[in-house]
């Protein structure tokens, strides 16, 4: 059962960061991903099989670049709106055509789906970088975008042998207190533009 309180509070968060995000200028945009693609030696020996990734929109932190210098090394696997149920993502391996990244909605790549939800635990990435409004540094909760589809994935994919470590992607700006309710599934890590966060 929902909080009412915690419900409100993530309701006044999402409009605060959207309106920050909404503000920030095409160049601050494109700023973080330079920075953000510095981690790329700390994320590549832990993610021999794979990495889950997102193309960035909506003014998120721009990790195509970070993806590209990964796609080098490992497969990287994109997400995209299941067709069969909307309730789901579905994965492909990327092209790199696909690890491009600054529209607005929910990106769409093209190619041949590899795996649906939970599914992506058996092509066995040891990483999967999810998206973020805000992160909570203290608690790993995340903020996300009210639609669940991240918090439904992690939960089935913990119930897995070797579940990949869930990294919660922001601005530094974005590391919030964030209240957390049952369903909430909180990240292992967290990256900004600053450097890889790992909790615990």
């Amino acid at each position: 059962m929902n909080d009412p309180e915690a419900v409100t509070q993530k309701v006044l968060l999402r409009q605060l960061v959207r309106g920050q995000r909404s503000n920030l200028t095409a160049a601050q945009v494109a700023g973080t991903r330079a920075d953000l693609a510095k981690v790329v030696d700390e994320l590549r020996p832990l993610c021999p099989a794979g990495i889950a990734g997102f193309q960035p929109t909506n003014s998120e932190p721009d990790i195509s670049g970070l993806l590209r210098l990964l796609s080098l090394h490992t497969v990287v696997y994109l997400p995209r709106v299941a067709r069969v149920n909307d309730v789901e993502l579905e994965w492909i391996a990327a092209q790199p055509a696909d690890l491009v990244g600054g529209g607005a909605g929910i990106p769409n790549p093209t190619g041949e789906t590899v795996a649906t939800g939970a599914e992506l635990a058996g092509l066995a990435p040891e990483l999967i970088l999810v998206p973020a409004l805000a992160v909570d540094p203290t608690t790993g909760a995340r903020l996300g975008y009210g639609g669940g589809f991240y918090d439904r994935l992690l939960a089935a994919l913990r119930q897995a042998e070797r579940p990949p470590l869930a990294i919660g992607v922001c601005r530094e700006a974005e590391l919030l207190s964030i209240p957390a309710e049952p369903h909430d599934q909180p990240v292992d890590a967290i990256l900004t533009e600053s450097g890889l966060i790992w909790r615990g």
